[in-house]
């Protein structure tokens, strides 16, 4: 800028040198032809009107530069920001030519690809190509970028190492003043993450996260179209139900932890196990359920289903623990079990049931008439709901007693469910209430109206040494408010804690046995009695029964049932009234129905008795009645 004003005030003096030349040519001229004043006066105007238009001279020169000089900053600035933006962008950028010939590259672009500037100079850009797009892609590409100028939109390359990447690219043609395309530009970004989220969030809303198998979204898409492809082709398709035996007591015992990796290493072995056109999804908890396309035997399904049972109740080897389980599987075949996803799920859910009521452990196929054990199923769960709403169970009580004085002791609370024209036994719906959860509100109805009718004869008819005994269901035992329930039951009726008695099966106590321990304590501590029921039934130790809080065991039936029957009978349960002493635990046997039995028991120490032999179990004024002739007679 300095310079360039010296340059300026150097014109300046040149026009007034030059303008003192033409005056003083001026001055010659005229004094031939004038006098010198006259002269002399006209060089002094001319002089003056010079020195006049100097300031207007300088000022035109000097605005006229002045413009020229700003409109030269400003181009430069302009390019220094443009070239700033195009180092420094975030955005690859790539410049070709008309022939598409690399001319320059950011650095952004050289990041992204892993190429350097001086290995893309000159080449085309079609040494990133990635083979993800066809001819006819590249042609549209081409034909929209001659025609409209630009082009934009996702396109796949692939970097320096060979891996390929997704990328939303813009390129456009630059014109020059005239409007003839010179140059091609290139922008774009890696969106690499963005696909990736994309992916992830596709994966999860058709797959489950844990076993990464298809979930229920993606089966019935998966259903719909097997079945069609079945109806085509004239071919079978089976649907498999399959639910894992046992997999709550491990989910309860060792953890959440330990139950999602067996659940994993379940998906493998299924994986493993069948086709590639095979779908297994996971319906939710341990249930899986398996689409078998393509069959054209029954027979091949029923020995994919053989080939599971065996496989899943191969042990489990899982960090320090060594696993076992089994697989009940219900299957049903299309099209000639049903014709609708609904109606194929439902059969399939079926027959896993009964395979699970068989025995576990095995696979049943479907049968319609498995359907009318399942209506009959639904309408007495049905009964139960209304049952509890309406309160229409009723209490039965057994006599208990002393082998030693034959006097009653006590009595066992057991539930009916009052039936119009008959009494419901027990046996007909509480599997179906442990089942469905029921079990839990019934549970504690009857806990109450036991506590409340125990409370009742003390005061009204004087029987004030009975203690009665009420069941608890594994999954009521494990209500996080389960001690406190107790608690406010007994303050309730006014039953004093040392009345009461809780009878509590070994499948409570495998469950968890540290935690059954410490609930078992908390209620010990209130002074309420507890017994151990079914005892043998399970899965017997000393190791935790020595450290358990009971008072009592109860000898199941199927053990007294074989007292007169086999030595081995008889063995077995002289073994448990020997353990139960060594213990300082009562002993009760429970189902006696026979003298011969009645005096074995007697005979080998057992404490007391409860069964037909003394007593069916009775209504409350049965009940009442039976006690009082006991005591008078």
């Amino acid at each position: 800028m300095k310079n360039e004003k010296s340059a300026l005030l150097l014109k300046v003096l040149l026009v007034a040198a030059v303008s003192s030349v033409i005056g003083s040519l001026t001055i010659f001229f005229v004094s031939k032809q004038f006098d010198l004043s006259q002269a002399f006066t006209l060089v002094i105007r001319i002089g003056i009107t010079c020195f006049a238009l100097l300031p207007l001279i300088y000022v035109f020169f000097y605005r006229k530069s002045i413009d020229s000089v700003k409109k030269r900053e400003d181009a430069l600035d302009k390019y220094n920001l443009i070239s700033s933006i195009y180092e420094n962008s975030n955005e690859a950028i790539l410049i070709t030519d008309m022939s598409a010939n690399i001319i320059d590259v950011n650095e952004t672009f050289c990041r992204i690809t892993g190429y350097a500037r001086e290995e893309l100079i000159g080449k085309n850009p079609k040494i990133m190509k990635s083979d993800k797009h066809d001819r006819e892609f590249f042609k549209d590409f081409w034909q929209t970028l001659h025609r409209e100028g630009q082009w934009q939109g996702e396109i796949w390359d692939r970097r320096k190492d060979g891996e390929v990447f997704p990328k939303w690219l813009t390129v456009t043609a630059v014109r020059d003043s005239e409007g003839i395309p010179m140059r091609y530009v290139g922008v774009f970004s890696d969106i690499s993450a963005i696909k990736q989220t994309e992916d992830e969030l596709q994966f999860y809303a058709h797959y489950d996260i844990l076993t990464r198998l298809p979930n229920r979204l993606l089966f019935h898409d998966r259903l719909q179209q097997a079945m069609m492809h079945g109806k085509r082709n004239k071919t079978f398709l089976a649907l498999m139900y399959l639910d894992l035996d046992r997999f709550k007591n491990i989910n309860d015992t060792l953890g959440h932890r330990i139950g999602d990796v067996l659940l994993q290493k379940v998906a493998e072995r299924l994986q493993a196990m069948v086709r590639k056109n095979d779908t297994i999804s996971r319906f939710g908890g341990d249930e899986f359920v398996i689409i078998l396309p393509d069959l054209h035997a029954v027979e091949e399904a029923g020995a994919l289903g053989q080939k599971i049972v065996d496989e899943i109740s191969q042990p489990f080897p899982i960090e320090n623990h060594e696993l076992y389980i089994s697989a009940s599987i219900g299957i049903t075949m299309f099209p000639s079990d049903g014709e609708t996803e609904d109606i194929l799920i439902r059969n399939a859910d079926t027959a896993m049931y009964h395979a699970k009521e068989s025995g576990k452990n095995r696979f049943h196929f479907f049968k319609k008439e498995m359907n009318d054990t399942s209506t009959e199923r639904l309408r007495i769960e049905h009964n139960l709901r209304k049952a509890i709403e309406q309160e229409e169970f009723v209490l039965y009580y057994q006599p208990r007693v002393d082998l030693a004085s034959e006097n009653i002791i006590g009595m066992e609370a057991l539930i009916r469910r009052q039936e119009p024209d008959w009494l419901m036994p027990p046996s007909y719906f509480i599997p179906l209430a442990e089942e469905t959860g029921l079990i839990v509100p019934i549970g504690i109805w009857t806990l109450r109206t036991a506590c409340m009718q125990t409370r009742s004869w003390q005061q009204e008819q004087g029987l004030s040494d009975l203690r009665v005994s009420v069941n608890v269901s594994a999954k009521q035992f494990h209500e996080k408010d389960f001690v406190r329930m107790v608690r406010a039951t007994l303050e309730e009726s006014g039953l004093e804690p040392r009345y009461l008695e809780l009878e509590v099966t070994e499948r409570s106590i495998l469950t968890d046995v540290e935690g059954t321990i410490r609930i078992l304590q908390k209620l010990k501590d209130m002074s309420i009695h507890i017994s151990l029921d079914d005892f043998g039934t399970g899965y017997s130790s000393l190791s935790y029964l020595r450290r358990l809080p009971i008072d009592t065991l109860k000898i199941d039936r199927s053990f007294v049932m074989d007292i007169t029957k086999s030595t081995e009978g008889t063995a077995v349960v002289k073994a448990i009234i020997s353990l139960g002493h060594s213990l300082n635990l009562t002993v009760l046997a429970e189902g006696a129905e026979t003298e011969a039995e009645y005096n074995f028991l007697r005979e080998n120490g057992c404490n007391e008795l409860q069964g037909f032999y003394f007593s069916v179990p009775l209504s409350v004024e049965a009940f009442q009645k039976f006690v009082k002739r006991k005591r008078s007679g």
